[in-house]
């Protein structure tokens, strides 16, 4: 018999154990529950798995790894929740769910922020990286690394070469105030729309385009509904790879470290399967008859510069340390 989310979430909870105590199985071993939101095709659960690989092997099974994928423990806000909680032990999830814990993460979503991946993990993987996750262990939560989609791209139902071709188009957003911005700058008229929904609503065209990483873009077959796509690389997708503060803190300093270097293996494991994922899409929308185009250097620098607004908001409403920090890592690293 399938449990219901309400009923996973609630065995989750049961877990917890006396304060100050590891969560235990039956068989005496420590156990790590690890939720994320993707499905299991996804490279996210592949490197959930081998994350537990790792563990399991290394620690000679002292140490288990639960898995709960699909948003199984409920929705972002849920499974962050029950990890500060300590009801899970970990949990994967994009910077838009966690960034209410930590304002810093939001300068992740800013558009046109990194010139290409390679400086994006470069600077996530820094000292910058480190900075932005920092103020989650205020909140019992330690940022351990970050897994990815990748950047967004933009699809519609007409070409996109510059922000002027947004003038006037309706546009599915996330209900993100930042995302929103964005494409206000560009002209466009933000309408947020169900993720669940938005198939329906690009083949019935009630939007007339939306942005989503590659690999989204295949899963949710948003190509059978848009006609065009321009790999425009404009948005980085990270997702927040976490553990429970006091969790670890518990551990024996042998286990601490072979969980966390468990965790920064699966991190390079996930990113490399999902640059092979998205090669094989792009053909795969090739072959579907979508309309594929790159963004030009004169072209991106149209938006870039249509997206100051969106800065400008950033920093009235967060300051710029964070931005500047990033923006002069970036730079440095593009070199």
């Amino acid at each position: 018999m399938s449990l219901s989310r309400r009923q996973v979430v609630s065995a989750a909870c049961v877990f917890v154990t006396a304060a100050g105590m590891l969560t235990t199985t039956a068989m005496g071993q420590t156990l790590i529950k690890l939720g994320h939101d993707q499905p299991e095709s996804s490279t996210h659960h592949q490197a959930a798995l081998k994350f537990k690989e790792l563990v399991e092997a290394r620690s000679g099974g002292r140490i288990r790894v639960q898995i709960f994928p699909s948003s199984m423990l409920g929705s972002g806000v849920q499974t962050v929740e029950q990890l500060q909680a300590g009801a899970i032990e970990a949990a994967s999830l994009p910077t838009a769910w966690v960034a209410p814990l930590a304002p810093s993460l939001q300068v992740l979503d800013l558009p046109f922020l990194f010139p290409s991946r390679e400086v994006a993990h470069r600077v996530i993987d820094g000292p910058v990286g480190a900075a932005i996750l920092e103020p989650l262990q205020k909140v019992n939560i330690v940022g351990v690394g970050f897994w990815e989609s990748g950047f967004k791209q933009f699809t519609g139902n007409f070409p996109i070469r510059t922000p002027a071709d947004y003038q006037g188009r309706k546009i599915r957003t996330m209900p993100a105030q930042v995302i929103q911005e964005q494409f206000k700058s560009f002209g466009a008229v933000p309408t947020t729309i169900a993720f669940g929904e938005l198939y329906s609503a690009l083949q019935q065209k009630v939007v007339d385009g939306q942005e989503n990483p590659i690999v989204t873009i295949a899963a949710m077959r948003f190509f059978e509904v848009q006609k065009y796509l321009t790999l425009s690389n404009h948005g980085f997708i990270a997702y927040v790879f976490m553990m429970n503060k006091p969790f670890l803190d518990r551990l024996p300093a042998d286990q601490r470290d072979l969980v966390l270097a468990a965790a920064r293996e699966s991190t390079l494991f996930q990113r490399s399967l999902l640059q092979k994922a998205e090669e094989a899409h792009l053909e795969q929308f090739k072959r579907a008859g979508i309309e594929i185009s790159t963004l030009t250097a004169a072209q991106r620098a149209e938006f870039e510069k249509a997206s100051k607004p969106v800065y400008d908001w950033y920093a009235g409403r967060f300051g710029t340390a964070m931005l500047d920090r990033v923006r002069q890592e970036a730079q440095a690293q593009s070199r």
